[in-house]
């Protein structure tokens, strides 16, 4: 599979005085047919390092080619059932041994006196939407999407004083926005965008996608309508 990048990272320890952890992730596991394909990628992206702008990334995307799979002449879709994504920092200067991404260390960096707030999208579409902000599971064409928030309480960073931390990580899979499975006629976009997180600001971070798939016959039907949407696009 070929998959068009985006273009290490650097960590720094925290001293955490209260913690709350979200996480929404408690999807199971689509069952596996005996036909179902698993597909597997990895792809980069970088956070910018300059001023106002540190630890951002404008929203960019992966594509993912299934030419393999699909064919409007033999009227062949994929259906996609699931879809994970690993966050790696594969060249950590802390977690080297590893490459673990430390994701509850968002702004160990920040003076924000009023605390901090950071977050990291990532999603799977067959629709490029110009601004990662455009996307919710609302959207059309949207397969799955991913947010990590991490959050600190005001004066974190002022000597003598406590800090909280706050972290959700929420993700709506296939399963949730398409239950049947989505299927595709066309190739597959990882998107990305982040707001100041700011502990990679400088670096590149790398992105695991595992991607749990059926082969299907589509309707004459169905597919003009699906390739009607794409050139509405």
């Amino acid at each position: 599979m070929a998959v068009t990048a985006f273009a290490t990272a650097h960590l720094f320890k925290i001293r955490i005085s209260t913690c709350i952890l979200t996480t929404t992730w408690d999807i199971p596991l689509m069952t596996k047919n005996k036909g179902d394909i698993i597909l597997r990628d990895r792809m980069e992206f970088d956070l910018t390092d300059d001023g106002d702008d540190k630890g951002n990334r404008t929203t960019v995307y992966g594509r993912i080619d299934l030419s393999s799979y699909i064919s409007v002449t033999e009227k062949k879709g994929l259906a996609i059932k699931e879809i994970f994504f690993q966050v790696r920092e594969q060249n950590s200067t802390l977690l080297d041994n590893t490459g673990v991404w430390d994701w509850m260390v968002a702004d160990e960096l920040s003076s924000d006196a009023g605390g901090h707030v950071a977050a990291l999208k990532l999603y799977a579409t067959t629709r490029a939407y110009e601004n990662a902000a455009d996307v919710g599971i609302a959207s059309p064409d949207v397969i799955c999407l991913r947010e990590y928030i991490s959050n600190t309480s005001p004066n974190g960073n002022v000597a003598g004083t406590g800090t909280a931390y706050a972290y959700s990580d929420r993700y709506y899979g296939p399963m949730d926005l398409h239950p049947e499975g989505y299927t595709v006629v066309s190739d597959l976009l990882i998107g990305v965008a982040a707001d100041r997180w700011l502990a990679n600001a400088g670096s590149t971070l790398e992105i695991d996608i595992l991607i749990i798939a059926e082969e299907v016959k589509v309707t004459q039907e169905r597919m003009n309508d699906m390739l009607q949407q794409a050139q509405d696009l």
